[in-house]
C-alpha cells in the first residue's frame, strides 16, 4: 500500500500518526503485522480491513481498535483516499492502558477479537478534532494533548463494549456522502458557538435541508441539532473541568443562549449540574 504516514506526536504514552494515502487505483495490500496495539480514527474514505477470517467494513466516523500480534490486510472499496489518526500503543503501555480499566477485558482478554470497528460519538469525534488540532501546533500543552488521548480512548473502549449498531451504507452512498457528512462535521466542530441552521449545514453539501436531515441521521444516529447539542455540551464539560472560567461564561462561549437551557441540557446527558463538578 502507496500512503504518506507522519508521526505527529511522540511519548511514553503512545505516538500517533497522520495516515494519508496514496493509492492511485483499488486493491488488497501485502499481508501487515501488527506489532503494537492500534486505536485508528477513519477520517476520511473507505476500506475493507482483513484479519484471519473477518473483514471489517471501515469508513470515515469509526475507530479501528487493533490488538498486536495479527497479520491483515487492507482492501481499498473506491478511489476516494483513505485518511487515518493511528494511536499507537508499544506493549508495556498497551498493558498498562488494559492493567488501569479492568472493565475492558471484553476486548483485551477475548481471543476471539482481535480487531472491531466502534461507531464514533459526537463526543469522540469532538475530542479527536481537539487532539488532533492541537498536537499540530508549534506549540501546546503536552499534558492537556494526554488527558484528551486518555479520555478518548477510555469512551471509545466504553462504546465497543456496547457495540453500537454500525451504520448501513451502500458502496455508492459512502463514496458520496460520507465526505459530505464529514465536512459537515467538521463545520460544526469549528462552529459550534454560532447559531447553526438546518438550511446552512445542508448547503455545505448542497443537498436540501429534508435530504441532508435524513441522511445526516442515517450516518450518525443522531440529527444535525442532537449532534450540535452534544458537541457543546461535551466542549462545555471540558470547560468545567479544567478551567476556572465561571459556569455562566462557559455555557454561553459553548454556544448556549441561556444559562436555563445549558443547566437542563447539561443534567439531562451527565446525570449532575455543571457546578457539582467544581464541589
Amino acid at each position: 500500500m502507496q500512503a504518506d504516514i507522519s508521526t505527529i506526536y511522540d511519548s511514553q504514552v503512545c505516538s500517533v500518526h497522520n495516515f494519508l494515502c496514496r493509492c492511485t487505483e483499488c486493491g488488497v495490500s501485502e499481508k501487515e503485522y501488527q506489532q503494537n496495539l492500534s486505536i485508528a480514527y477513519i477520517r476520511r474514505g473507505n476500506f475493507r480491513f482483513r484479519v484471519f477470517r473477518n473483514e471489517l467494513d471501515a469508513c470515515s466516523g469509526l475507530f479501528l481498535l487493533c490488538k498486536p500480534g495479527y497479520e491483515h490486510r487492507v482492501a481499498h472499496v473506491h478511489d476516494i483516499p483513505d485518511q487515518c489518526t493511528i494511536f499507537s500503543f508499544p506493549v508495556e503501555s498497551a498493558q498498562r492502558l488494559a492493567a488501569t480499566a479492568p472493565a475492558y477485558t471484553w476486548f483485551f482478554d477475548n481471543p476471539d477479537k482481535d480487531a472491531i470497528l466502534v461507531k464514533a460519538t459526537p463526543e469522540m469525534e469532538l475530542l479527536h478534532h481537539h487532539i488532533f488540532s492541537v498536537i499540530q501546533k508549534p506549540h501546546y500543552p503536552r499534558l492537556w494533548a494526554e488527558q484528551l488521548m486518555t479520555e478518548l480512548f477510555l469512551q471509545v473502549l466504553s462504546a465497543g463494549s456496547r457495540e453500537r449498531k454500525l451504520p448501513v451504507l451502500s458502496d455508492r452512498q459512502k463514496r458520496n456522502y460520507l465526505p459530505v457528512i464529514e465536512e459537515i462535521k467538521l463545520f460544526i466542530h469549528e462552529n459550534y458557538t454560532d447559531d447553526i441552521s438546518l438550511s446552512q449545514l445542508a448547503s455545505i453539501g448542497n443537498l436540501s435541508p429534508f435530504h441532508f436531515n435524513r441522511l445526516f441521521k442515517q450516518v450518525t444516529a443522531a440529527t444535525p441539532y442532537n449532534y450540535l447539542l452534544q458537541v457543546r455540551l461535551k466542549e462545555a464539560q471540558l470547560q468545567l473541568q479544567h478551567t476556572r472560567q465561571p459556569v455562566t461564561g462557559i455555557a454561553f462561549a459553548a454556544g448556549f443562549n441561556s444559562l436555563e437551557h445549558f443547566s437542563a441540557a447539561y443534567k439531562k446527558q451527565f446525570g449532575k449540574s455543571p457546578s457539582s463538578i467544581r464541589l
